[in-house]
């Protein structure tokens, strides 16, 4: 009887450590589903950037990268300026990116400095389309430095998640610059949060249509 039960405790054991390595490795297994999920997500979205890239790449010519020299935000407006000029062919309404995207529009220069108005400014607009579907929709500042909102939309609703590139259509704006991701949807306007990191701006490209 003692080896009896000796034989069942240890089964019993066995059992307890198969059922929590088991639960590990269903653990593991979910973990690994979502990581997978997510790496095709990224790779979809990969190839979509890299299109857009080339495409915009394609579609630019650049008259000058400048630095940053300093801010000049109001509390009516978000600006910036840096040490190009028309000396540098800069002149004002040229686009100004960087490589996540569009940071805004020249809108004063002097010889040797401009100031771009930033694209989380209240007072700028920007024609944008969806490229999952190319929804068509217009988009400002909302002047709290983080999102942008839309003030127009032509045909439908566009999804969460959706990437937003210039539109062109206005022409103010080159086409396909990147500018954002749609972050949330209400009934009637969607936000959308720019690719590009406004608090942390060093360089800046100048460009113009080819």
């Amino acid at each position: 009887p003692i080896k009896i039960i000796s034989n069942l405790a240890n089964q019993y054991d066995q059992f307890k450590s198969l059922k929590f390595e088991n639960k590990i490795l269903q653990e593991e297994i979910i973990r690994l589903k979502k990581w997978q999920t997510l790496a095709i997500q990224n790779s979809r979205e990969n190839r979509v950037l890299k299109k857009l890239l080339s495409a915009t790449d394609n579609n630019l010519s650049l008259i000058k990268t400048a630095s940053l020299t300093n801010r000049n935000d109001t509390f009516f407006s978000d600006l910036i300026n840096i040490n190009a000029g028309f000396e540098d062919k800069i002149k004002k309404n040229m686009t100004a990116i960087n490589e996540r995207g569009l940071i805004g529009k020249v809108i004063h220069t002097n010889h040797k400095n401009s100031r771009i108005l930033l694209l989380t400014d209240p007072n700028m607009s920007v024609s944008v389309k969806t490229i999952s579907d190319g929804v068509f929709s217009l988009l400002s500042g909302l002047g709290d430095e983080k999102y942008l909102v839309s003030s127009f939309i032509k045909d439908k609703m566009p999804k969460i998640g959706d990437i937003v590139v210039t539109s062109g259509t206005a022409q103010v704006f080159p086409v396909d610059i990147l500018v954002g991701r749609i972050d949330k949807i209400e009934k009637d306007r969607f936000y959308v949060l720019p690719f590009v990191d406004f608090n942390n701006l060093d360089y800046v490209q100048i460009v113009t249509s080819k």
